[in-house]
């Protein structure tokens, strides 16, 4: 830790002087939060000090002595102050003053803890210290008898400021370059010196030499190895341009030919030359160096960072030679080891600049990886889209013909048919029949996915449909053994109500299908519905097989069997659970099991009311733990951005509901009654800034939001879109993670809005 007194330092003052320097240095101690012991507290001990003062504190440990001076006159009495700043110092003082006192002195615990409690001085607090004590004398100064004193206070206390300066320099920057710049232009300035430079070891390689390479070698070493301590000259200040520079000249070899030098250099030694050519008298590339530089004295400090000899300051003399004295020496080391601290700092923050600029490639190769994923994802979704669709056309026009031809044979043919005959033209029309609820199935699931499907409100009767439901399946459950029951909790008003009646009666179809399917013979099928406000709840309760708790993470996914495939009793795709979960969240409702092994299941379909009043909101709130997911409407006729946001949303958990057509987007949305609305101001089938008009103020509905998708390219449509009633605007071409935040942020919005 370096320190400006490592030792003590004395100054002849009058006595006269402690007087005003005792209440100075109790107020110090107080600001400062520290401990003062003086020896008003011991008067019984018989010292060789006639006056101490002892500071002390975590940061900071000071012993102030006084004894008589030989330099007293009859005019005054002269006395000796002593300040001393090592830690060690001071412990051994309190424990000379400790072991004075008789051993059941309470003041003899007190030392003891003081000493406990004393800790290293720092450079910062020693500053501070330092500065106030200087100040302290020099406001008592016409009470100083010794003419010397004052100009040595003065020098002082101008090093004091200086190395303040380069601490607080050091401290407040990280630029390297400006702290070495900076320092070598005031040290020099200060020692009123011709020339200061830094000499920088092996800057061309971008590291030190250490310390090992340097102990090592030898005046005959391998050239290879000297050559790595070579450096150059990085910074230079000289007093007048008239001088001569030096800046960026290497000393090629001359320096690993005084091994001498080095070793004193690693051992942090300052090396002093009062005269340049008696010196260096037996290196002549040296001198060479010195007397064409025209330096007559110099001074040498090392700069170590850590255990590596990174370069060297260095002073020049030229006028004529210089006495060097030993606070000029002292002050020099002094700043070697602050621009050490200054140069170990910017290491450490140019290595940690290094690690993050790795971790952000790292973070931008992940995140291009996840992009490239997303893209073949979105890709490969698209080309199933694609293959569906052609696939629909193909294998439905077929399987019409097989079902509608096996059913005309059954009915009406030339001659009787055989048993086998009629058997086979049954088994025909039934696998048919199979075969295109399959595909219906796989082609239902594939148009929600891409957000393709829009529900078809309407009023309906709930009893109607619920017995509609039952029926179907009595036929097949009799066949079984099974008894199907319909349980309705219906007040008679409460029977109207609004949703998509074609896919409410497929959730229903679906899941008394999968209960009379794993219900054994003398089981029981119940269906019970009821109202809760406006949300209406369907339950399917049956006696069957049950389903085990590790395996109902599975039953919503699809193309999931629960069965073994080779103990595999009952047909299915394992399509039909995973369509009625979407078919229920695109109502905006939730589906949810409780089944045990042996006893049974219970499936519980919440659907919300689908309001068309413009003064209701688009769905009443279901319980806490089953949330609604938002719905959006997107009108957008381009197929590829139409994918990407649907793709996009859909993942995220939203409902979306494709329109292309945008002449009929003013009846969907007042049908659908969305949270918010994504439009095209680039239809070429309508204008979209009309229909933005007319969304936001013919409709009178101002609780969705509507996002506009602008070209980039076109300055003004941000604009266009916003004055006819746009929330806000999205450039294309689309990026998913604007899209995302965007449409999250909206809906937020939109749940704010609605609370009451």
């Amino acid at each position: 830790m370096p320190k400006l007194l490592m030792g003590g330092a004395e100054q002849c003052v009058a006595g006269v002087v402690l007087d005003h320097l005792g209440p100075s240095l109790e107020a110090y101690s107080q600001r400062a939060g520290l401990t003062l012991l003086t020896e008003a507290e011991y008067p019984l001990i018989s010292s060789a000090y006639s006056r101490f003062w002892c500071l002390t504190g975590p940061s900071l440990s000071i012993l102030i002595t006084v004894r008589p001076s030989a330099e007293a006159t009859s005019q005054a009495t002269q006395v000796m102050l002593q300040l001393f700043t090592a830690r060690e110092t001071s412990d051994e003082f309190l424990r000379q003053l400790s072991e004075l006192l008789p051993a059941e002195a309470q003041q003899r615990q007190r030392l003891k803890a003081v000493r406990q409690s004393l800790g290293d001085t720092t450079p910062a607090a020693q500053a501070d210290f330092l500065l106030a004590w200087l100040t302290m004398l020099a406001e008592i100064k016409p009470a100083i008898a010794c003419q010397p004193v004052q100009d040595r206070l003065d020098r002082q206390l101008e090093r004091s400021l200086l190395l303040n300066q380069v601490v607080t320099k050091i401290q407040e920057s990280l630029d390297l370059s400006v702290i070495l710049e900076t320092t070598v232009a005031e040290v020099r300035q200060f020692l009123q010196a011709d020339r200061l430079l830094i000499y920088q070891f092996d800057r061309s390689r971008g590291r030190a030499l250490p310390l090992d390479e340097v102990l090592t070698q030898t005046d005959d070493g391998e050239a290879a190895s000297l050559a790595e301590q070579n450096g150059y000259i990085t910074y230079e200040s000289r007093a007048t341009d008239t001088l001569s520079s030096v800046l960026h000249y290497t000393e090629n070899f001359c320096f690993s030919q005084s091994p001498h030098c080095r070793a004193r250099y690693l051992a942090g030694q300052t090396l002093t030359i009062d005269d340049v050519a008696t010196a260096y008298a037996h290196i002549p590339c040296l001198q060479a160096f010195l007397e064409q530089a025209e330096v007559k004295s110099k001074v040498v400090a090392p700069i170590l960072v850590g255990q590596r000899l990174w370069g060297l300051l260095i002073v020049h003399q030229c006028e004529g030679q210089r006495h060097w004295e030993n606070w000029e020496i002292e002050f020099l080391g002094h700043i070697a080891e602050h621009l050490a601290i200054a140069i170990n700092q910017a290491q450490l923050y140019h290595q940690l600049q290094q690690q993050t600029q790795n971790l952000e490639v790292c973070v931008i190769e992940r995140t291009q990886d996840l992009r490239d994923a997303l893209a073949a994802a979105q890709s490969a979704n698209r080309a199933k889209s694609e293959f569906l669709a052609t696939m629909s056309h193909e294998l439905r026009t077929p399987l019409t013909y097989i079902i509608g031809m096996s059913a005309t044979l059954l009915r009406w043919s030339l001659g009787d048919l055989s048993e086998r005959q009629r058997d086979y033209l049954n088994t025909i029309h039934t696998s048919g029949e199979h075969l295109l609820s399959v595909i219906n199935d796989i082609l239902e699931v594939s148009k929600i996915e891409s957000g393709r499907t829009v529900l078809e409100v309407r009023e309906f009767s709930i009893a109607s449909l619920s017995r509609q439901s039952v029926d179907a399946f009595r036929a097949e459950a009799s066949k079984n053994g099974l008894e199907v029951v319909l349980d309705l909790k219906l007040p008679p008003d409460q029977d109207k109500f609004w949703a998509d009646p074609r896919r409410v009666r497929l959730i229903l179809s679906n899941l008394l299908s999968n209960a009379i399917k794993f219900t054994p013979p003398e089981g029981k099928v119940t269906l019970q519905v009821r109202r809760e406000q406006n949300v209406l709840v369907f339950q399917v309760i049956d006696t069957g097989i049950g389903i085990p708790e590790s395996a109902q993470s599975l039953l919503f996914e699809k193309f999931q069997q629960l069965e073994n495939v080779r103990q595999r009793e009952h047909q299915g795709t394992g399509l039909g659970l995973a369509l009625t979960k979407q078919l229920v969240e695109l109502h905006g409702g939730s589906i949810k099991v409780v089944s045990e092994v042996g006893v049974g299941s219970v499936f519980t379909v919440r659907i919300p009311l689908q309001r068309l009043d413009s003064n209701s909101p688009i769905v009443d709130v279901a319980p806490v733990d089953e949330p609604v997911v938002g719905r959006i409407v997107l009108v957008e006729d381009d197929e590829e951005s139409a994918s990407l946001i649907c793709d996009m949303l859909t993942a995220a958990d939203y409902q979306v509901i494709w329109i292309v057509d945008g002449s009929r987007v003013l009846d969907q949305v007042a049908l659908l009654q969305p949270a918010a609305v994504i439009i095209n101001v680039n239809l070429t089938s309508t204008n979209g800034y009309d229909m933005i008009e007319s969304l936001r103020y013919s409709m009178n509905y101002q609780r969705f939001k509507i996002l506009a998708i602008i070209d980039a390219n076109a300055s003004d449509q941000e604009d266009r879109a916003k004055q006819a009633g746009a929330t806000d605007a999205l450039p294309q071409p689309i990026n998913p993670k604007q899209l995302l935040f965007t449409v999250n942020r909206l809906m937020k919005a939109q749940t704010v809005t609605d609370l009451p």
